[in-house]
């Protein structure tokens, strides 16, 4: 039975482990929308490795690469093409696994399409849809969920999970949220910066160069390595304790900018030359290069993962220092980093010079005026 919440032979399959029993009719069949990306290319090899059978619905392949063994078709096309979503429909999925829904009218129309003909949707959403900051540390997914408009992409996640919540409580399909903090792998960046995902602030830091952080780098963060991510969420499926629920995932190693930027310097096996910047200096000097540290990043990002612990058994399993390694290995084996030395990145040197300047006119200008107290 399918909708509804049919607990009939799909649950069955489940396991207190959460592996499933496959074979013969009773193998059960996945669409992955989004399945090749940071979070997708786990994804898809978990539940491969679980005895699902897959389809991957995807625009186009990321650099991600998929064992060779390892079997799934592939629908390559938008999921705003409404045609062939329905066609999709079609092929008697039991589960979907939403990695690209971004916008509420994506989300409408997937209930649309996919109500009374799967047993559950899966929808990856983010921490982001949290109010920022947030009134109590750590953050549990009972925390208010109301993101500033002007964070669009926490906004647009916040409507998307609403939709598919609703869907749930009329029993249109039972409805899972996998809410991931910062999660990254090989061919991304471990690091976020000030300026979101390039990854010319490793090339500074490798060379040596003064690289900014936002505030006094104090404010905390979470960064965790996308296959453990990927074995919570395929515990997810089918499982009748998950049906209705959110869980937060992110890493239970929490740490200051600081830490992070000192972690990936000593990797590298050089020293790090952090320049402070206030957030709301980069907001006003950057509006839109520095949107996500103003909206997201200069917040502390403290997560509860009690819950996907208790039915998901989700575990910290990789290290950051663990993680960073392997990811700078891969950008060694694969043509490194953004050339910070490039034109492209001419403004940050412009930025700091400026800065330093400034800030060094400004405090002599403190000091004279109001001389030394205390």
């Amino acid at each position: 039975m399918r909708g509804g919440y049919g607990r009939g032979n799909l649950c069955r399959l489940f396991q207190e482990t959460g592996s499933l029993c496959p074979g013969g009719s009773e193998d059960v069949k996945v669409l992955v929308i989004g399945g090749t990306g940071t979070i997708g290319s786990f994804v898809t090899q978990e539940l491969w490795k679980r005895g699902y059978e897959i389809t991957l619905l995807v625009r186009g392949l990321s650099r991600q690469v998929f064992p060779n063994e390892l079997e799934t078709s592939v629908v390559h096309g938008d999921r705003r093409d409404v045609s062939l979503l329905r066609t999709i429909a079609e092929h008697n999925f039991d589960v979907v696994v939403d990695l690209a829904c971004y916008e509420p009218q994506d989300a409408e129309t997937a209930v649309q399409t996919f109500s009374g003909k799967i047993e559950q949707y899966l929808f990856v959403s983010t921490v982001d849809v949290y109010t920022k900051p947030a009134a109590v540390y750590p953050v549990t997914e009972d925390a208010e969920r109301n993101p500033r408009k002007s964070f669009a992409y926490a906004w647009k996640k916040a409507q998307c999970e609403e939709v598919f919540f609703k869907a749930h409580r009329e029993k249109r399909c039972a409805v899972t949220i996998i809410r991931p903090a910062h999660t990254y792998c090989e061919g991304v960046t471990p690091l976020l910066q000030v300026f979101g995902w390039t990854t010319d602030h490793l090339d500074r830091i490798r060379k040596g160069k003064p690289v900014m952080l936002h505030g006094d780098g104090t404010s905390l963060w979470s960064s965790l390595y996308a296959e453990d991510l990927a074995i919570p969420l395929a515990r997810a499926l089918l499982n009748p304790v998950a049906y209705g629920k959110a869980y937060n995932i992110a890493s239970e190693e929490i740490m200051c900018w600081n830490r992070l930027y000192e972690i990936v310097a000593d990797v590298m096996g050089v020293p790090l030359c952090p320049v402070y910047v206030p957030a709301r200096v980069l907001g006003q000097v950057f509006p839109e290069k520095a949107l996500w540290c103003v909206e997201n990043f200069q917040y502390s990002n403290v997560f509860s993962v009690a819950l996907a612990k208790k039915d998901l058994g989700f575990a910290t399993r990789t290290s950051y220092r663990d993680g960073v390694t392997r990811c700078l290995r891969w950008f060694a084996e694969n043509g490194g980093f953004d050339n910070s030395d490039s034109p492209r990145f001419d403004f940050y040197e412009r930025f700091l010079k400026v800065w330093e300047t400034s800030m060094r006119s400004l405090t002599e200008t403190l000091v004279r005026d109001t001389g030394s107290v205390g």
